[in-house]
């Protein structure tokens, strides 16, 4: 028994319109969780990290898709019963179902490689949790994850490419082409069991390093869950087969449920980051205290203080950077300021600041007067080199006090008998 159908009955635009309005929804909001990842992560650490850019290339295939899926619903494809006598379609209607059945056979390939995009997000951020455990049975284990994710997003492909021959028939309109060529059930079948296979090996890889962290055990049931979330993707790659085969395969059903699934393994894909944002906790940048006392040197060099990025200890705070120092530097732009010469003053060393006073006396040859049968010898002493200023402390400015306190002259009389004769 084929699995093939014949082809549904023609619909009316009003009936496909909401399908578009939902999958324009869904396109938008994996881009505002997207954007919302990078810009946060941005404003937190100011750069971004590996998996952060390629969440971001997940845009370019997610808007790809939906620029085709609106020609395609506009437009039509040659998955309708059009050999009806009543019918008769125009020319520029088959040529405008044709258009939009080759531009089916590119959405089956561009929406796996938005999803593998988004897995591989998610790989990234795997290396580095594997690199915080130095365990090589781990570092295989993700090279293997990795091959196979290679190897099934090219098995896609081929399932996409290979279920119909000649390859012209995918856009054939009249005469049917059949079921292979306008249904697509190999494709969808093949896509729906490596999608899910592949989310539950994304599932169960982080578990056991979850496990064997040192980390509270409610942290690690919230971790578990979180990583968890896969088997939502699973659960709704599974079920939305039944339901398009049970559909005949019409094309905007299809449609509307690969835009659910990419809704959704996008959430998925961005839980772990943007749960750090809303808890508040991850390697982020240190918040700016003005320090009137380090900064004001850096700033009269045309410098700002270096910002340290901070981190806990514990695994689970972050899934921004599994294996990082203790502590990151960030040197934001060059600033331009004035300060007075305080600055020049360390702040918050174990310093002190010694001021001296050296005072200079030099002296004069003894000076020697002659008077009335008496001499009289007048002796500069020369004082210590030099002589600190007073402990008691004297003004800024001011040595009075400190001459006053030194001995500087001494006079001394000889009598007549003693003098001698000069």
């Amino acid at each position: 028994m084929t699995m093939y159908s014949p082809a549904p009955p023609l619909r009316p635009f009003s009936d496909d319109k909401p399908i578009l309005l939902v999958s324009w929804w869904t396109t938008i909001l994996c881009t505002f969780i997207i954007l919302l990842r990078i810009s946060g992560r941005y404003i937190r650490v100011e750069r971004l990290f590996p998996e952060d850019q390629i969440a971001g290339l997940a845009i370019i295939p997610l808007f790809l898709r939906m620029g085709l899926v609106h020609v395609i619903i506009i437009y039509g494809t040659n998955n309708v019963a059009l050999d009806d006598e009543n019918l008769r379609p125009t020319d520029a209607e088959l040529r405008r179902r044709a258009i939009g059945s080759g531009l089916v056979l590119a959405t089956r390939i561009i929406y796996p490689a938005a999803l593998w995009t988004l897995k591989l997000c998610t790989l990234q951020f795997f290396g580095r949790l594997i690199g915080s455990t130095g365990k090589k049975r781990y570092v295989l284990m993700l090279m293997l994850l990795r091959i196979t994710m290679a190897v099934s997003f090219l098995a896609v492909v081929i399932s996409v490419l290979a279920e119909c021959t000649p390859f012209h028939k995918y856009w054939q309109v009249l005469p049917d082409p059949g079921g292979q060529c306008r249904q697509g059930y190999v494709s969808l079948v093949t896509l729906s069991t490596l999608n899910s296979f592949t989310n539950i090996l994304l599932v169960v890889f982080p578990v056991p390093i979850i496990v064997q962290t040192q980390i509270a055990l409610s942290r690690k049931i919230f971790l578990i869950v979180l990583f968890c979330l896969g088997f939502v993707t699973v659960g709704i790659s599974i079920y939305r087969v039944p339901q398009v085969i049970s559909e005949q395969g019409y094309q905007p059903t299809r449609t509307m449920w690969a835009s659910v699934e990419l809704l959704v393994a996008t959430i998925v894909g961005n839980a772990l980051v943007l749960g750090t944002f809303v808890r508040d906790t991850g390697i982020k940048k240190a918040k700016f205290k003005p320090d009137p006392y380090g900064s004001s040197s850096n700033a009269r060099d045309g410098k700002r203080a270096p910002q340290v990025l901070s981190k806990k200890d514990s695994w689970d705070n972050t899934d921004d950077d599994v294996n990082p120092p203790n502590k990151e530097v960030i040197k934001p732009a060059s600033i331009r300021g004035r300060d007075s010469q305080d600055s020049l003053i360390p702040r918050g060393l174990n310093a002190t600041v010694v001021k001296t006073t050296r005072i200079e006396v030099t002296s004069a040859p003894a000076e020697v007067s002659e008077s009335a049968g008496s001499s009289t010898y007048l002796v500069h002493q020369k004082p210590p080199p030099s002589m600190p200023a007073s402990g008691r402390g004297l003004s800024r400015g001011s040595n009075t006090k400190l001459l006053r306190e030194m001995p500087l002259r001494r006079e001394s009389t000889k009598r007549p008998g003693l003098a001698g004769t000069i």
